[in-house]
């Protein structure tokens, strides 16, 4: 079942004529696509040799498929490039609160990396951080803290 809305917008879209497209195949009356002309080819391609779609060039469902047939036999024979690649540099993404990806926003602070030489197993190191807090002025308070490391390797 229709609405109203949806009956008035289809009986205006029979009034409108799509404005048809025309070819550049038709324009310049080429016999057929061949996959040596390279600048006709190139035509129907994208920046990065992707190929348009028929509604973007105007050719009938049979030019299109001359057309790609033509552009695969093309790139087998490397007449034409199967990528392109864009130096057109990309603007940076924003980035949300937590840095590039919200994934480790649970958790706590990330822990330190061992060093090369501890990862091997030879050696075992532990260390203990006290720290103390001591009131200089009515004020001022200072934090002192001292870490005492132990290596628990036989030497």
């Amino acid at each position: 079942m229709t609405s109203k809305s949806n009956k008035l917008r289809a009986q205006k879209a029979l009034l409108r004529k799509p404005k048809k497209r025309s070819t550049v195949i038709v324009k310049e009356k080429v016999g057929f696509v061949d996959y040596k002309d390279v600048n006709l080819l190139q035509r129907y391609m994208s920046d990065r040799s992707k190929l348009r779609a028929r509604r973007m060039n105007g050719n009938n469902v049979q030019l299109q498929r001359d057309i790609a047939t033509a552009v695969k036999n093309a790139r087998e024979m490397a007449l034409l490039p199967y990528v392109k690649q864009v130096s057109a540099t990309r603007a940076p993404r924003e980035r949300g609160e937590y840095g590039s990806d919200d994934r480790d926003r649970d958790r706590g602070p990330r822990r330190p990396r061992r060093d090369d030489s501890s990862s091997s197993g030879a050696s075992t190191q532990s260390s203990a951080t006290f720290s103390e807090t001591i009131e200089v002025a009515p004020n001022i308070t200072a934090e002192i803290s001292t870490e005492t490391n132990t290596d628990g390797a036989a030497s």
